[in-house]
Order: structure tokens, then sequence, then C-alpha cells
């Protein structure tokens, strides 16, 4: 059954889907982690919010300072992505599908 972009259902399709599943959730999580992980490190008391600490990195350290640790981040989200998503399709398969 041949599906999206001339690729037929299968191994290749479910990594290739897996890894760009992760990829995304990286692209959208990473400048959230970084955030967070800056805010957790600020020093109690120091009277700056989190307004200024994003214009702060953005200033000093410029946008890409939001995705430090990505490509560790991808790694771990791109392999899970890829067994969870492999490991699912193959267990859908043992069971009969309704289609």
């Amino acid at each position: 059954m041949a599906t999206g972009y001339g690729m037929k259902d299968g191994l290749p399709m479910h990594i290739g889907c897996a890894f760009g599943a992760g990829f995304v959730a990286c692209i959208v999580g990473s400048p959230v982690d970084v955030l967070k992980t800056r805010i957790m490190n600020m020093q109690p008391g120091s009277g700056q919010g989190v307004g200024g600490l994003i214009s702060g990195m953005i200033a000093k350290e410029g946008p890409l300072a939001f995705y430090k640790g990505f490509t560790a981040n991808f790694m771990r989200l791109g392999s899970w992505n890829v067994v969870m998503f492999v490991s699912l399709e193959k267990i859908k398969g043992m069971f009969p599908s309704d289609d």
C-alpha cells in the first residue's frame, strides 16, 4: 500500500516518521526546556523575571541559545520515538484489522 511521498508502509517509513516526530518535538520543546532550566537555576531574590531572562539570553547569546543541548535531546527523543512507534506498529500488526 503506497502512502504519502511515494513511501510504502513498512519499517523504513515508520523509522523515518518516528525520527521526524522526534525532530519536531525537539524544535518545539527545546526552547521551553532551556528556559525552564535557566529559571530553576536563577538565584532566589535576583529580581529578574522571565521576560528579563529571555531578553538577556537573546542579547548575550543570541536566539540559538534556546536550542542548547538540542543534539543530545534529539538523540534521546528520536531513538525513543523509533522504539515506541516501531513497537506499536508491530503490536498492531498482531491483531486483525477492521478495515
